[in-house]
């Protein structure tokens, strides 16, 4: 079985690739400058593109044609134009050049037909579409995605000869240049497991190389030449400055670099500017660089913080801290891990060739589902023979002392197997097989690679083909498949609220990949030929929040005129939901009354953001913000209002910050505010649905009590088994925090009460007795009349006739009409319920 093998670390500001070879990790260095990383830059000189250190020295010469950082805005239709060739790049074409350079460091003779690339824990699906995409582009016919955090445990475990007896819990903090992580993973004396992670893509060290040249650079030239407006001058595709703006970030990178080991640094500034040439020097303190990045580190460690918090964790029960990326070199970083966690930080694996190491752990055990160019040949070759079909099954890394390995065979031309250890130290001898195949546990040389040759037999006992491939590498760690980073969810009507909610499909921590069946029924009559829609929408995001909080991440819209018959409202949409262990995700829709079957895959690699579409998502949501604090204002309700009032000045914030920068802004502003709009968005979906909750769990109880009153009267004894079964999990639908839940909950109580009340018409004398307490009825006259007969009734001990009274006066309830109009009204909005 051949494995993939090779990795890489597409970093943003640094990249590496490596290979897993018998149980070892080779890095391959740059063969021009015998260095292990390849910045992630690259220059555009006519007819030439020059990538990694070459392309940074023109940084100085001819800035305007060098792209940069491009990995932050991988997933977004944002381009770089160069000047130098007068085209458009994109951040996938740009990531794709990376990864053609990189597989130049490989001298092997074996081809590189698939790789594994590591992206960051936090990459939403387009993101991940938009890595996969580049490998394609940079000639790879096979590109499995693996999340950073993972890479870096398989790294550390395997290489640090740690002894795990009983379940650690570990943080892996993944400060990079463009994107930071935090995982917890939780880690036994087998595998790792990561159970929760939290992430921003839109925070790294790229942003404290941002807030140098802003606070501390950009003033100092404005001083020195008069000028003003700089900043915003430099960002700008259509500026004077054009290039100046990465220079500088250059500059700057450096000073931090510096800065990691020393208390001083000199900054030199010699750059062309107003076509003239700018020569200055001026020194930054270590203080006042931590001074500037300590909001940034702060974020962090709030993500720590959380991430221990929300799965009801102590800081005692943390184990270890281990820190990946080059971001981690500055010692604020540490420094503020130990005293807010007080947990033991490990840097004792180079934070810049993590990644990659622990990536190509991870591909010596992924099998490759492509064969390369030499396995084809010898394929071909064997043409004329019967060809067969072995599948293997077994850990390429282990920690047991013996594996099991299992084998399936298509040919009735092989009749027995033998496994022989190939130092010699243990052979199976030959057995028979089993339903096709075998089963065998092989014993292992401890901390060495295991080498075993596997002989199928015919019933002659000769020999019809030998496997010689099967490596098992004994005291290396293996990994528990990838975590899902969000939920994914798909949206459906709420037909009370003539809206759309959403329903979680697959949970956040959900292992890679997940398949699942779910069965709907149309909400709506979508009649042949009309133009009517079916809406099937997969979103990622949190479940409990808003449908337009979350990115939409396959749609589907069927017409009458996709259907061969009327799609009747009731009737059963089975919907099959897969996402594969590179995120790609597969929708599978069978109407079964119109007998079709409808499909697609999705990858999408690009999603457009505008600062319009930031301030009209802001709009929608302040003038609700804003209602509810004046409402709860006049109800005093002071503390409530401030939490409303936190969000609607974060709201204000972003709008005004958005309002400052221009479409074709080249940095990374645009996309953290996006970004941060979607957080105070969410902020502002928890904080009322809580509310919203509470008023249900109210209702429930009330509900629930009521219930119980009539269940408690003899004659009711046989719906108590029924009620038992309603309330059976109560406990976990109360705390789900989910209101859709609790609120179905509250209408099998309904149902139940409802089946009670008319199982005796005794039952109708209370109901009867509330109803005199309701006002406003939709024809006052008539209930009066209604109210009179009852009154008769009740004297008469006609309690029948009451039965049909309590009808009539429901009927003309202002609600009960309204949801009677609402019937025939169509308020479906997906078509889905």
């Amino acid at each position: 079985m051949k494995t993939i093998n090779f990795a890489i670390d597409l970093g943003t500001t640094n990249s590496l690739i490596a290979k897993y070879d018998d149980g070892n990790i080779k890095i391959y260095n740059n063969p021009l400058g015998l260095k292990q990383t390849l910045p992630s830059c690259i220059a555009f000189r006519g007819n030439r593109t020059v990538i990694g250190d070459k392309a940074l020295d023109y940084l100085e010469k001819d800035a305007e044609n060098i792209c940069m950082l491009f990995k932050r805005k991988m997933g977004t239709q944002d381009t770089y134009f160069v000047p130098s060739i007068d085209k458009e790049m994109s951040p996938i074409e740009l990531s794709s050049l990376i990864l053609k350079e990189l597989k130049n460091f490989v001298n092997d003779e074996e081809s590189l037909g698939s790789v594994v690339i590591t992206i960051p824990a936090s990459f939403d699906t387009i993101q991940s579409n938009a890595t996969k995409k580049a490998g394609y582009m940079a000639g790879f016919k096979e590109v499995v995605l693996l999340q950073e955090p993972i890479a870096a445990c398989l790294a550390f475990a395997n290489t640090s000869h740690i002894e795990v007896d009983e379940k650690q819990n570990w943080i892996v903090y993944d400060f990079g240049g463009g994107t930071f992580d935090v995982a917890l993973v939780e880690v036994n004396d087998r595998e790792l497991k990561v159970t929760d992670n939290l992430g921003d893509n839109y925070l790294g060290g790229a942003d404290f190389d941002n807030l140098i040249v802003e606070h501390l650079i950009v003033p100092f030239i404005e001083e020195k030449l008069k000028l003003t407006n700089l900043w915003k001058d430099l960002k700008s595709k259509e500026s004077q400055f054009k290039g100046l703006y990465f220079e500088l970030l250059k500059i700057a990178e450096e000073a931090k670099k510096e800065l990691s080991h020393y208390e001083e640094t000199e900054i030199e500034l010699d750059i062309d500017i107003n076509n003239t040439n700018f020569y200055e020097q001026f020194s930054i303190k270590r203080e006042q660089f931590e001074g500037l990045i300590s909001p940034k580190v702060e974020q962090t460690i709030v993500f720590i913080q959380d991430v221990i918090k929300n799965n009801q964790l102590l800081n005692s029960q943390i184990d270890r801290v281990i820190l990946i990326g080059g971001s981690t070199y500055v010692p604020l970083i540490k420094k503020r891990i130990a005293e807010a966690i007080g947990v033991e930080v490990n840097s004792s694996i180079d934070p810049t060739s993590a990644v990659v190491h622990g990536a190509a752990y991870y591909a010596g055990s992924k099998p490759a589902s492509i064969l390369n160019e030499v396995d084809g040949k010898e394929e071909k070759e064997d043409s004329g023979k019967e060809l067969l079909d072995v599948k293997l099954f077994y850990e390429q890394n282990t920690r047991d002392l013996e594996e099991l390995l299992s084998g399936k065979i298509n040919s009735k031309a092989v009749n027995s197997f033998r496994i022989m250890r190939k130092d010699g130290g243990y052979d199976s001898g030959v057995k028979t097989l089993e339903d096709r195949g075998f089963s065998e546990f092989v014993p292992l040389l401890e901390g060495r690679l295991n080498q075993f040759k596997i002989q199928l037999l015919n019933e002659a006992l000769d020999v019809v083909k030998t496997l010689d491939s099967v490596s098992i590498n004994q005291g290396s760690y293996n990994v528990q498949g990838q975590p899902l980073p969000n939920d994914i969810c798909m949206e459906v009507d709420d037909l009370d609220a003539s809206a759309t909610r959403l329903e979680k499909v697959f949970a956040k921590g959900s292992i890679l990949p997940l398949k699942k069946k779910i069965y709907k029924t149309a909400s709506k009559t979508i009649l042949q030929q009309s133009k009517s829609n079916l809406i099937i929408n997969i979103i990622e995001g949190k479940s409990k929040g808003l449908p337009s909080s979350g990115l939409s991440i396959g749609y589907i819209e069927l017409s009458g005129k996709d259907l061969n018959e009327d799609l009747i409202k009731g009737t059963d949409i089975e919907i099959e939901i897969e996402v594969t262990e590179s995120r790609d995700l597969k929708i599978n829709i069978f109407l079964q009354s119109c007998d079709q079957e409808f499909k697609n895959v999705f990858s999408e690699s690009e999603r457009a953001i505008s600062i319009s579409k930031i301030n009209m998502e802001i709009n929608t949501v302040l003038g609700d913000v804003e209602d509810l604090i004046k409402s709860n204002n006049s109800e005093e309700n002071f503390e409530y209002s401030q939490q409303l009032e936190t969000i609607r000045v974060g709201l204000i914030e972003t709008q005004i910050a958005a309002s400052l920068i221009d479409n074709n802004d080249v940095s990374d502003a645009k996309f953290q505010l996006d970004d941060k709009k979607r957080k105070l968005i969410q902020d502002f979906d928890d904080l009322t649905r809580n509310k919203v909750i509470a008023r249900e769990i109210e209702e429930y109880s009330d509900t629930k009590l009521s219930l119980e009153y009539h269940l408690n009267k003899e004659e009711n004894e046989r719906f108590q088994d029924k009620y038992k079964r309603i309330i059976k999990n109560e406990r976990e639908v109360v705390n789900s925090g989910n209101k859709y839940l609790i609120r179905s909950k509250i209408k099998e109580l309904d149902e139940l009460y409802d089946s009670i009340i008319q199982s005796s018409d005794e039952n109708f004398i209370s109901y009867f007795l509330n109803l005199k307490f309701c006002e406003n009825f939709s024809n006052q006259r008539k209930a009066d009349r209604l109210f009179k007969q009852g009154d008769q009734a009740m004297e008469k001990q006609d309690y029948k006739s009451l039965r049909y009274i309590v009808y009539g006066l429901s009927a003309l309830l202002p609600d009960n009409e309204k949801e009677k109009q609402k019937n025939f009204k169509d308020d479906s909005r997906t078509g889905l319920s």
